[in-house]
């Protein structure tokens, strides 16, 4: 089922990224000792915060702290690939899928590179003309340069506005929104311009089904649910047939988590290496530089699909959907946090008081 946002819930980016949430905290009174021991699984290794090196007391606050924030769905924290924290909140269990907003931008990422690993795409540099005229010739006269990379890094030059809710609804629900996206004018060169956009994100999807034959979402449960153990998900189709590229993914909240260490581990989960290194690395370079504050932290410069930072306890990516929905990878501290809110609960100043939680609370135990 598609989800439309409200315009009143609307901060700046539609399905993820950029907030114009105010610094306001989402506090209630705060439920003392909330239990954030993980219960064992046999997919998932388990530790403590003191046998991974992190203040145990500090983490109680943070996850007290965050029974305060309303919109708050589940909060995670991994260390040296183990889980030592979780909890669930507001009626939420351990078992309920998440909406990942656009999270789902950072794992159709991953997906590229998994195709440019087999070879069904030959790299980031292909034009994507080379997959979109048999459908849509007559949209490419000035998208000739356009590449792959460019969709990667949101700087196609692509005429695109996502700072209100009617910019995302229009595309989600088009007949059909590859054609939405590519009949669309160009208004700048490709790679000289970030442009937050999720139309092109989707056409992410689109490429790699005509490269690979298979839905983003069958393509990823191949090469990455299975892999990881994740059998249980939705993903949004829009209405040419397509997985949603941008946004519409549902996980449980520790199946989050492991494409989290994933991604904080260059690729790798447990001892096999899932997704090649090298593009993981790739992704977490500075594509577009930037400096955006988000919740007394400041974002530097995007990669390919998630937000790039640095706090002094070393840098971040992050995984950014629209509500607060975050997965932030530090792979100097091996660390990984995953939180999740309800985005539709439209309350102001949510996103960055989650991020608050996680920068006064969760990095000062390390």
């Amino acid at each position: 089922m598609r989800l439309f946002l409200n315009v009143m819930l609307w901060a700046c980016l539609s399905a993820c990224g950029g907030s114009g949430d105010s610094d306001s905290t989402v506090n209630s009174t705060p439920v003392i000792d909330v239990n954030w021991q993980p219960a064992a699984a046999s997919d998932w290794p388990i530790s403590t915060a003191a046998a991974e090196a992190m203040d145990g007391a500090a983490l109680q606050q943070a996850f007290n702290r965050a029974a305060g924030l309303s919109p708050m769905h589940a909060l995670l924290v991994v260390r040296n690939g183990k889980l030592i924290g979780e909890a669930y909140y507001h009626d939420q269990q351990r078992d309920s899928l998440q909406h990942l907003r656009s999270v789902t931008k950072t794992i159709t990422m991953l997906m590229i590179g998994k195709a440019i690993e087999l070879g069904a795409i030959s790299s980031v540099h292909q034009p994507i003309a080379e997959f979109t005229t048999e459908d849509y010739s007559a949209l490419l006269s000035d998208k000739a340069d356009i590449t792959i990379a460019h969709l990667l890094d949101m700087s196609s030059g692509i005429e695109w506005d996502e700072s209100t809710a009617q910019g995302y609804n229009d595309w989600v629900s088009a007949s059909d929104p590859v054609e939405y996206v590519l009949q669309r004018p160009l208004v700048s060169a490709p790679s000289s311009q970030f442009n937050y956009n999720s139309g092109t994100s989707h056409l992410l999807s689109y490429i790699l089904t005509k490269a690979t034959g298979l839905s983003l979402a069958e393509f990823t449960k191949l090469h990455l649910f299975t892999p990881l153990g994740i059998n249980e998900f939705n993903w949004e189709t829009l209405d040419n047939g397509l997985s949603n590229g941008a946004a519409g993914l549902t996980l449980r909240a520790r199946d989050l988590a492991k494409i989290g260490v994933l991604l904080q581990q260059q690729g790798r989960w447990q001892s096999q290496q899932v997704i090649a290194a090298s593009w993981v690395l790739q992704a977490a370079a500075v594509s577009q530089p930037l400096n955006q504050p988000l919740g007394g932290l400041e974002l530097h410069g995007y990669g390919q699909q998630w937000w790039l930072g640095s706090t002094s306890a070393g840098d971040f990516q992050l995984g950014w959907g629209f509500g607060g929905q975050f997965v932030l990878t530090m792979p100097e501290q091996n660390l990984t946090i995953v939180l999740l809110q309800n985005f539709q609960a439209g309350v102001p100043g949510q996103t960055n008081a989650a991020m608050q939680l996680i920068r006064q609370h969760i990095l000062p135990a390390l």
